[in-house]
């Protein structure tokens, strides 16, 4: 009954300042990866709670957290690196497309002999050199303005302020590392969940590859249940009062939703953290615009609203960049399907028409061998002849019995393979 009423509590059930001021603070990986991702203000104020007095001793991050990164912050800078390229040709290209919008103008214009042949309209006016270079030198400008603040930018090999910053302040709130038992376990019951969707990490089930550490492999599909299973360690040995988790990711498996909006974490998830880590009064979850909100509430008023408005607008960019993948997988599944499916189709009727032939070849051996006995005398060495046709019957029942028995099973497969597909259509 008491672990009912834990799971199904609405927020109003919840103390919140007893979470503020006494609850574990953990972060996700993309937490971490988004303060390259944010403007430097923004950045600062997530940094300052960090490294606040009132709320630094409470912040954790998990082992997978720490190793995810690492691994993956290159590429972020890597990306915020080559935006600066992408957005000077596209400013470039706008240059190059007006000086040629420009003179098919003017050519148009003299085409008309509006000067001969108009009283009022006089493009010379405005359609002057002036004005066409004040707005190539606004173009250019922005570039120049790019170029200084791709100074600032600090490129894959070159000193990581953001990384060095991040493992200072957690350098002693990380995580330990499964043992490669532990890891093979979890891999394991993973396999199970992620058939069942259960959360977490089943959205990240077509992940490829690991990230390496020590002599063991970290499967990246299995990240989110790593990280899953450290936090649930973590509050059975430590007797956490109060956890929270702080995450940029807002996928279906870590969260409740309901038209449209959050409300929580999973009911899965609060059922297992709470059947195991019996001492933990409250789980709960923020995403990284929430949890400025409320930390401005809570530990530093001087947290400014633009922070907390740029990380929401992160979040949903990175939710609609998500859609658009999600969109594109289902796209290529979907192309995949329908070849494979005209694959078993071709298999089905080849082997159908193999069935055919031989039932018309047995015909045909059939009303032989049988004219033959009819057409013979008794002592006619032919029907030594049609008793051999006999056998050669024998063989062909023997091969229709096979391919039957191949037919029937590619059937059987292209019915588990249509139900299977629809399956897939639905999640």
């Amino acid at each position: 009954m008491e672990l009912l009423k834990k799971i199904h509590r609405n927020n109003k059930q919840i103390d919140f300042k007893s979470i503020w001021n006494k609850g574990t603070f953990i972060f996700d990986s993309n937490v971490l990866l988004d303060l390259y991702r944010l403007p430097i203000s923004a950045r600062e104020d997530l940094f300052s709670v960090f490294q606040n007095e009132k709320f630094k001793d409470r912040i954790w991050i998990g082992f997978q957290v720490l190793l995810e990164f690492l691994n993956n912050r290159l590429e972020v800078i890597s990306d915020q690196k080559n935006k600066f390229n992408q957005v000077k040709k596209l400013v470039e290209s706008t240059i190059s497309e007006y000086e040629e919008s420009n003179n098919t103008l003017r050519k148009e214009l003299n085409n008309l002999k509006l000067a001969q042949r108009h009283s009022l309209i006089e493009p010379e006016k405005y359609i002057k050199d002036k004005n066409f270079k004040n707005s190539k030198n606004f173009l250019k400008e922005f570039i120049e303005y790019l170029d200084k603040l791709e100074e600032k930018q600090f490129d894959v090999n070159e000193d990581d302020i953001i990384k060095e910053k991040v493992l200072e302040i957690f350098k002693n709130n990380v995580g330990i590392s499964f043992d490669q038992e532990s890891l093979e376990n979890i891999y394991k019951e993973g396999e199970e969940r992620y058939k069942n969707q259960v959360p977490p990490g089943y959205m990240d089930g077509s992940k490829k590859g690991f990230y390496p550490y020590e002599n063991k492999n970290f499967k990246r599909k299995y990240g989110d249940l790593l990280l899953w299973k450290e936090i649930i360690e973590k509050c059975k040995k430590e007797k956490t009062e109060y956890a929270v988790l702080v995450t940029g990711d807002i996928k279906e498996d870590w969260w409740q939703k309901k038209r449209g909006k959050k409300l929580g974490a999973r009911m899965e998830l609060l059922n297992e953290i709470y059947s195991q880590a019996t001492d933990l009064d409250t789980f709960y979850m923020y995403d990284t615009s929430s949890f400025l909100q409320y930390a401005k509430l809570e530990i530093d008023e001087n947290i400014k609203d633009s922070s907390i408005s740029e990380t929401k607008e992160l979040i949903e960019l990175s939710s609609q960049e998500r859609l658009k993948i999600e969109k594109e997988k289902s796209k290529l599944r979907l192309k995949n399907a329908k070849i494979d499916f005209v694959e078993i189709q071709n298999k089905i009727s080849s082997v159908k028409k193999e069935i055919e032939k031989i039932k018309e070849y047995q015909n045909k051996v059939s009303n032989t061998r049988t004219n033959i006995y009819l057409e013979s005398d008794e002592n006619d060495e032919i029907k030594e002849y049609a008793h051999n046709l006999g056998y050669l019957e024998a063989e062909q029942d023997e091969e229709l019995k096979r391919l039957n028995e191949n037919l029937k099973q590619l059937e059987k497969y292209k019915s588990k393979f249509i139900l299977d597909f629809y399956k897939k259509r639905k999640k």
